[in-house]
């Protein structure tokens, strides 16, 4: 695990969980969808789930918010 930065506060997110993070921080507003961000966070070779295992962590640490769930097109980070 690794600390990250939200404002003053120090989180602990795993290195998995932070590419995510930054993939989702970079698209703003737009959508990404599961194989975008898949590639983008460099879990190609992993279970095509793992990023919603991921999405789940950041949810947990950032608050259930901070991540909308756009249904069968993917996910969008809400600053």
């Amino acid at each position: 695990m690794l600390d990250a930065r939200w404002g003053e506060e120090a989180l602990e997110l795993s290195p998995s969980a932070q590419a995510v993070l930054a993939v989702l921080a970079e698209a703003g507003p737009r959508v990404v969808g599961r194989t975008e961000l898949s590639r983008r966070a460099g879990l190609v070779g992993r279970s095509a789930r793992r990023c919603d295992s991921l999405i789940v962590e950041l949810r947990r640490v950032l608050g259930p918010d901070s991540i909308v769930t756009v249904r069968s097109r993917g996910w969008r980070f809400v600053a």
